[in-house]
């Protein structure tokens, strides 16, 4: 059976939303509310763009490092992985996590107390919120053959909202099941999109649908730093520039 993912307003449904306290919420940064036109006419999965608001939320400066996810792994118990790959490209606690699953991000996302951004959020929060920027310029971002691994947050200067590496270092795991044409029924307050099975959050964790990656990395060409760039993968996949950022709600 095929299920198709519908698009929804995250806010109206309660089992999605975090919540805040003031010790999740270092190193983070809000990111006001406001609209911005999502997509692009390079790609026909990037087709049509349409004007999306976004109500103010909290994100990561920068992915979830190695440090951070290690903890997670002791305090849980949870089955490691194997470091020595890991530790390859990512050698230090302060570099991203890599070879993350998306049922891996979204398992330390739940134990922090927040969640992965909607596709739409991630997209909002890497427009930098400076209209005039040049958004796909190549400039100081790590892709394909610069570093040729990752890098530490602070190593390329942050995007005009205060966020280190939305474009390039490692590919960053969404909320969204990935739908090929979602842009043509797209909602356009806070959309995110699940199949209405997956509101349901035991659902939602064990889901075998493709998930959104967006952000492109180290070990990706140029053209998917493109901050409308969508691309997917399984939820069980991890490669060597999988990564992920978490963000948070605000009740304004």
């Amino acid at each position: 059976m095929t299920i198709t993912p519908t698009t929804f307003n995250i806010h109206q449904h309660s089992e999605l939303r975090s919540k805040i306290t003031s010790e999740q919420s270092l190193g983070m940064v809000k990111i006001p509310s406001g609209h911005f036109d999502m997509g692009s006419l390079e790609k026909d999965n990037e087709e049509p763009i349409h004007k999306v608001e976004i109500s103010s939320f909290l994100i990561d400066i920068r992915p979830v490092t190695v440090g951070e996810f290690r903890k997670f792994v002791e305090a849980t118990q949870r089955k490691p992985p194997s470091w020595d790959h890991i530790l390859i490209d990512s050698p230090t606690d302060d570099h991203p996590i890599i070879y993350i699953s998306w049922r891996d991000a979204m398992s330390y996302a739940e134990w922090v107390g927040k969640r992965l951004p909607t596709e739409a959020e991630w997209e909002y929060a890497a427009g930098g919120g400076i209209s005039q920027l040049d958004f796909n310029s190549l400039d100081n971002i790590n892709f394909y053959g610069q570093k040729r691994m990752t890098n530490v947050a602070g190593e390329y200067p942050p995007n005009g909202y205060g966020l280190y590496d939305m474009r390039g270092n490692v590919w960053e795991w969404c909320l969204d099941a990935y739908i090929k044409n979602a842009y043509n029924d797209c909602k356009r307050l806070n959309p995110i999109i699940l199949p209405k099975s997956e509101l349901d959050r035991k659902e939602l964790m064990f889901t075998s649908l493709s998930r959104v990656i967006r952000g492109g990395s180290w070990n990706n060409y140029a053209l998917a730093t493109r901050i409308s760039f969508r691309a997917h993968q399984s939820p069980q996949q991890f490669y060597d520039y999988n990564g992920f950022r978490c963000v948070m709600d605000t009740d304004s």
